[in-house]
């Protein structure tokens, strides 16, 4: 390990930033970008925030260049005008999609910190947080490629969440010890937990529609 270590800061040299560091890591050296991040001094949960939210925003632009190629070129063919809400469109929806995902992704986190609680003894520790943040980078960066048209972009969104939930996966065997059966229960606890707070939103809703609209 600590000949990997060596390398690994040998390798890194080259990028002065934390954030370009971690990228190198979770693409090229996946199996050590946990352990990683986990023992930077130069960055922490805030900064690992802050890094999908820049990220994020890699989405909204790549739409907006996907929709000037399309408007000049309807522009040179037919001779169409064009207008700020053909920029523009899409590009806000995208964003606050991948946004949301960053946040359920985040709750995904926390729950799985506290979801096997009851089985602790008083003296419980919380497990290692900001796996599936980490786990999740290369999803949050699959918005640059929402230049290319539908479905090829929505097709390499979705290969990117399969292989992030892999490295999440590869993670928690490697780091925690889970196995499988503990990942999928896992991801079944999430599940039911997201769509109960689902009911209850839609079920408020839908009766405050009754009385009040």
């Amino acid at each position: 390990m600590a000949q990997t270590n060596q390398n690994h800061t040998i390798d890194s040299e080259e990028f002065h930033n934390p954030w370009l560091n971690l990228l190198e890591d979770i693409f090229f050296k996946p199996h050590y970008a946990f352990e990683s991040f986990l023992n930077r001094d130069d960055m922490g949960g805030r900064d690992l925030w802050k890094f999908h939210i820049l990220l994020s925003l890699f989405a909204p632009i790549s739409k907006f260049f996907s929709n000037l190629t399309i408007a000049i070129y309807n522009l040179l063919l037919s001779r169409e005008s064009i207008s700020f809400s053909d920029l523009s469109s899409g590009t806000i929806s995208i964003w606050l999609f991948y946004v949301a995902c960053i946040f359920f992704i985040r709750f995904a986190d926390i729950f799985r910190i506290y979801f096997k609680r009851w089985n602790r003894t008083e003296n419980w520790n919380p497990p290692i947080p900001w796996i599936l943040m980490i786990g999740f980078l290369p999803f949050t960066c699959s918005g640059i490629f929402f230049f290319l048209p539908t479905p090829f972009n929505l097709g390499i969104m979705i290969l990117a969440f399969i292989y992030s939930l892999h490295l999440s996966y590869k993670a928690f065997q490697d780091i925690l010890g889970w196995t499988s059966s503990d990942f999928f229960s896992y991801l079944l606890q999430v599940g039911i937990f997201f769509l109960f707070i689902g009911i209850i939103f839609t079920g408020t809703y839908n009766i405050f529609r009754m009385l009040f609209l």
